[in-house]
This record gives C-alpha cells, sequence and structure tokens, in this order.
C-alpha cells in the first residue's frame, strides 16, 4: 500500500461513525437500513412476481408446442382409436406406435427434464390422456411395437409405468400380449 493512500484512509476512518452513535434518519422515521431492507424486500417480491409468470408462460408454451404436434398427429389416425380392439392395417398400426413415440416425448419433457416447472402438465393432462389410450389391447401392442429394440433406461421407464398397474387392466394386458404373438410383435423385457 502507498504512503499517500494512508491518509485516505484514516480521514474516512475518521468520518465513520462511533459505534454507539445514532443511525441518522431519512424523512423523519425512515433510517438508511430501514430503506434497504425495504428495497431489498421489494426487489425480492418483483423477482419472485416475475418468475412466476415466466414459469407459468414456459408451461403454457410446451403444453401448446406439445398439443401442436399430436393434432398434426391426430389426423392421421383411426377414428376412435384409444378403443381398438382389433388390429387394424399396417399403416394405421404404424401411426399407432408413433403415437407412442409422441406420449414418450410429452412423459420425458414433463416428468425427466424438469419435473418442477413441468410436473404439473403430467399430472394435470397427460397422465390421465395416457390412461384412457391403456384401455385398448391394440394400443398397448403399438406401445409394444414402439419400445422392440430399446436400450436405455428411461425407455423402459416409461414402458413398465404405462403398463404397470395404474395404468393398464391386466385383462387388456393379457389381450395385448396375445395379440402380440399373433402378430409377431415382440412384448418388451420388463413388462409387467
Amino acid at each position: 500500500m502507498s504512503t499517500a493512500a494512508v491518509p485516505a484512509i484514516a480521514q474516512i476512518a475518521a468520518s465513520a461513525m462511533p459505534a454507539g452513535a445514532a443511525v441518522p434518519l431519512l424523512f423523519g422515521w425512515l433510517s438508511l437500513p430501514l430503506l434497504t431492507a425495504i428495497i431489498l424486500a421489494c426487489s425480492a417480491t418483483v423477482a419472485f412476481v416475475g418468475l412466476t409468470f415466466t414459469l407459468l408462460a414456459s408451461r403454457a408454451d410446451t403444453f401448446r408446442n406439445l398439443r401442436v404436434g399430436f393434432n398434426a398427429l391426430r389426423t392421421s389416425l383411426p377414428p376412435r382409436f384409444w378403443t381398438l380392439q382389433d388390429m387394424p392395417d399396417a399403416a394405421q398400426f404404424a401411426y399407432l406406435v408413433k403415437y407412442w413415440q409422441y406420449v414418450f416425448d410429452e412423459w420425458f419433457i414433463t416428468r425427466k427434464l424438469n419435473p418442477l416447472v413441468f410436473g404439473r402438465l403430467w399430472r394435470v393432462y397427460y397422465r390421465d390422456v395416457i390412461r384412457v389410450s391403456c384401455k385398448s389391447p391394440v394400443m398397448v401392442v403399438a406401445l409394444f411395437q414402439a419400445a422392440e429394440g430399446a436400450t436405455a433406461k428411461v425407455d423402459h421407464e416409461f414402458v413398465a409405468l404405462v403398463l404397470g398397474p395404474k395404468f393398464t387392466q391386466p385383462a387388456v394386458l393379457e389381450r395385448a400380449r396375445e395379440m402380440a404373438r399373433q402378430h409377431r410383435i415382440g412384448v418388451p423385457p420388463g413388462c409387467p
């Protein structure tokens, strides 16, 4: 430290308030520390409100993007695809397989990428829609086909979730296994 800096530091230290001195008031009742605390609280409130609205907009935008993609796919799906009991032709079945690939994306975005932000989308909407699709043995067979060759742990986690007791009824799953054998579609390992 230079010797010229020492007097400046000494002057600053001398002008500082003594430890027991009173805090100067602004506007008669507002002290500088209180004003600082109020400004800090207001800043935190504004930041929280901004973050809340940003997350809401992000959820809405994600939902809208997923719905646009699904609506484009839906035009190719057979009518009332979630109630199919008999195997459709190969072209329509291919669209059912694409449906499950799309549903995987919905699940992965809402439950794996950022469940704190998007988890509510899964709980409020996507989970129940998937339950409806699992009432059709043909849709379950399409899931078998979509999962064929999957090696990643997350793929198996998704298949196990969809085919688990919360989604697929045992009778539907058994009928789907039978249809898969008839049409030579492999049942993924680890299916319940």
